[in-house]
Parts: C-alpha cells; sequence; structure tokens
C-alpha cells in the first residue's frame, strides 16, 4: 500500500484483478473502474450492509475480513480479493444478508450508477462479470446436488 491514507490507482487496479468478477479485464480497462470507486475504511465490529437496506453499491475487500451472516448464522466469511453486495449494482433490491467487518478494513465501494456507464463504455467489464455470476450459479447448483445426495 502507498505511504498516503489512499491508494494510488495502480493499488487499486490490483485489488480489482484479485477478484473473480474483474480477474478477467485487462489492467488498462480497470483503470477506469479504479478511478470510481471509493475507499472506505472500517473498524472490527463495524456493520457495512444490514439485511433488508436497499442500497446501490458492492465492495471489494483490499485488507481486513467481513463476515456475512443472518443473525447469528453465519454465511461466510470474505477476505482480501473477495466481494460483497455485487447483485446490488446488478439489481437494486433489499440486502439478503448483514456483512460485518472482523478486523479493521479497507474496502473500495463501487457504485451502480458509474457501474453501468463503464458497463455500457465496455463491453469486457460486463461480459467478465457476467461469466462470474454464471460461475458461482453452477457453484450454487453443484452445492445443492451433493446435498440432496448426500
Amino acid at each position: 500500500m502507498s505511504s498516503s491514507d489512499e491508494l494510488l490507482t495502480i493499488e487499486r487496479v490490483a485489488a480489482l484483478q484479485r477478484v473473480g468478477m474483474f480477474a478477467a479485464v485487462p489492467g488498462h480497462t480497470l483503470v477506469a473502474v479504479a478511478r470510481v470507486v471509493e475507499e472506505v475504511r472500517v473498524a472490527a465490529g463495524d456493520i457495512v450492509m444490514e439485511r433488508g437496506a436497499i442500497e446501490d453499491w458492492l465492495y471489494v475487500v483490499v485488507e481486513g475480513a467481513l463476515r456475512v451472516h443472518v443473525g447469528d448464522r453465519v454465511l461466510v466469511d470474505r477476505g482480501p480479493g473477495d466481494v460483497v453486495g455485487e447483485l446490488a449494482v446488478l439489481a437494486l433490491a433489499a440486502r439478503s444478508a448483514t456483512v460485518t467487518a472482523l478486523e479493521p478494513s479497507l474496502l473500495l465501494r463501487l457504485r451502480r450508477k458509474p457501474f453501468e456507464e463503464l458497463l455500457e463504455e465496455r463491453p469486457g467489464i460486463a461480459r467478465a462479470v457476467i461469466a462470474e455470476l454464471v460461475r458461482r450459479l453452477q457453484d450454487l447448483a453443484d452445492q445443492d446436488a451433493k446435498r440432496a445426495h448426500a
């Protein structure tokens, strides 16, 4: 990380490249994404997203750890290179889970409007996002099939 509190564009691009939905997007294309994300620092215990809230952004975890949960039921923990809230930039809907910081974390927030503009201007980003969402749906289907046969 840079010596200042803000990441350099190149550091933001590197963080975005670790995210599945952006991994296939060339670095020079990710520069546009890096320029529209906002840095958000949260402390351990801070609620990043609240179940039921209607918001229009996702977060990329650059540093730290987040827990995705519904009440006391832990769904998954997320760390550097992971993303939470990605469906909100594609379709406005209530959050399906709460996300809480497990430790001090640095996040990149990407809002829906700039994201939609990027998708229109740069089809490669749209293709990468669609491919990642399809992969996730396949993973969920595989998990369901395993549970059904267990």
